[in-house]
């Protein structure tokens, strides 16, 4: 992949943002991710993954308060 992006697999992806298969199969359908996909294989953009990583740690922190 020679993007001027950094990509992720799947497994990379669900380690990095500490979320499950299915949780990265629903950002996907919904649009919250940028993705590839090359054959059977899914890559995810590592700026939207932080993007998304941010959000879902502020949402955890305004339900907190």
């Amino acid at each position: 992949m020679e993007d001027k992006y950094k990509w992720l697999s799947s497994k990379e992806v669900q380690k990095f943002a500490k979320i499950k298969s299915c949780d990265l199969m629903h950002y996907r359908i919904e649009n919250k991710l940028d993705f590839k996909k090359k054959g059977n294989t899914y890559f995810y953009s590592l700026a939207s993954v932080e993007k998304l990583k941010a959000k879902k740690f502020w949402s955890i922190q305004k339900k907190n308060v």
